[in-house]
């Protein structure tokens, strides 16, 4: 399946409880499906699985999929790196 998300990508959700929040993909699964996390609802040890079609891609950081790979990294720091993005959703 082609998709046009890749990890590091930071997304926003279009539908669902988690509507019009920011999210970084952490993966992509066989099937096209992402891993999503915030580092609030969704926390590093538990990524949301979500379909594609229902995000719309914010940013590319790869410095934060970097980071995220670290032991030291925590939720909350992660939730302030892609809530930085916000500016960048009008």
């Amino acid at each position: 399946m082609d998709n046009l998300f890749q990890a590091g990508d930071i997304v926003q959700s279009l539908s669902g409880h988690d509507k019009n929040k920011l999210f970084l993909v952490l993966s992509i699964d066989k099937f096209g499906f992402l891993a999503i996390i915030n580092g609030r609802s969704r926390k590093i040890g538990y990524p949301k699985r979500k379909n594609p079609k229902h995000v719309k891609f914010v940013a590319k950081d790869e410095n934060l999929l970097k980071r995220l790979n670290s032991p030291t990294i925590t939720n909350a720091e992660l939730y302030k790196l892609i809530n930085a993005y916000k500016n960048n959703l009008e």
